[in-house]
């Protein structure tokens, strides 16, 4: 396989990388992904909010869209990509077994990691009681009591937008002094939400469901808990390709081709920005492939 030449490797096998993949290999284009399958969503329970898909398991999506792939005429691989060399037209993709994929176009597309708070119990409810998405599982709050762990104006914010949902948010700093300023503090209190300062030894549940936050000294009462410890690229091959990279550590991409500053190089899904969705990295992905398309087009179609 490595002795092949692709019109497009596509590293990540995601929602971003896969919707890429259908519709590439749709354009009759020779395209090959490479995964090192740790999605970001794995701990869900569903992806939430896919038209026309109901709250569908994330790995039995992915396979869905991954048969749709290889039926269309997609190829995987199960490696992890170490590096990218070339130009437009003749790049390299090497990966951690020495071997290497030749490509006309690169899509970047290997998504985020959430930073997960290492508190006992908490693992064990994650997805289930326990999230970090709000778009995602607020819903599934409703009326309920709902904690936040997090200290700073991120973590505010986020208790005040569950409030869409929740009957009553409260943000726990785990014994980290809260950064927020008076103009924060006086909105938490306008809307009911409590910050307890205590540090979180330990969560506790029954058949996945939250029911307290154990306390330094006491407990707190719980039904759910988002957690605000941030994110970040599940591999540095953007900005070590030479990709120009925003502030907040996002790729940046043109808005309507979700090309990069490298010429042949496009990305798609969590590592351009927010949202960080199932389906708008879904979207990304298809765009990324129109684009990609159209730019492999003989130079005289373009009239």
């Amino acid at each position: 396989m490595s002795d092949r030449h692709w019109d497009v490797v596509i590293i990540g096998g995601g929602p971003a990388g896969l919707a890429g993949a259908l519709w590439l290999a749709r354009y009759r284009r020779s395209v090959l992904v490479v995964d090192d399958a740790r999605p970001r969503n794995e701990a869900a329970s569903a992806v939430h909010g896919f038209p026309g898909i109901p709250d569908m398991d994330p790995t039995a999506l992915r396979h869905r869209v991954r048969e749709q792939a290889a039926e269309a005429g997609a190829e995987f691989q199960l490696r992890r990509v170490t590096s990218i060399q070339g130009t437009k037209d003749a790049f390299t993709v090497h990966d951690q077994a020495g071997d290497v994929f030749k490509a006309r176009r690169i899509l970047l597309a290997y998504g985020r990691q959430d930073r997960v708070p290492e508190i006992p119990g908490l693992r064990e409810l994650y997805g289930r009681s326990v999230f970090h998405c709000p778009d995602c599982d607020g819903p599934s709050v409703e009326g309920q009591t709902v904690g936040v762990l997090g200290h700073d104006g991120g973590a505010a914010v986020l208790a005040l937008y569950l409030l869409t949902w929740a009957h009553r948010t409260l943000l726990l700093t785990n014994g980290l002094k809260p950064k927020l300023d008076e103009k924060a503090r006086g909105t938490l209190r306008r809307y009911g939400v409590a910050v307890e300062t205590r540090p979180v030894r330990s969560l506790e549940g029954e058949s996945g469901r939250l029911r307290r936050a154990r306390m330094e000294e006491g407990e707190v009462e719980l039904d759910a808990l988002f957690f605000h410890w941030g994110s970040e690229p599940t591999s540095s091959l953007g900005p070590a390709t030479g990709c120009e990279i925003a502030q907040s550590g996002r790729i940046l991409v043109d808005g309507s081709s979700l090309k990069t500053s490298l010429e042949g190089i496009y990305a798609a899904g969590d590592i351009v920005g927010r949202p960080y969705l199932a389906v708008t990295a879904a979207a990304d992905g298809v765009r990324a492939a129109l684009a990609i398309h159209r730019s492999l087009l003989p130079s005289e179609f373009h009239l």
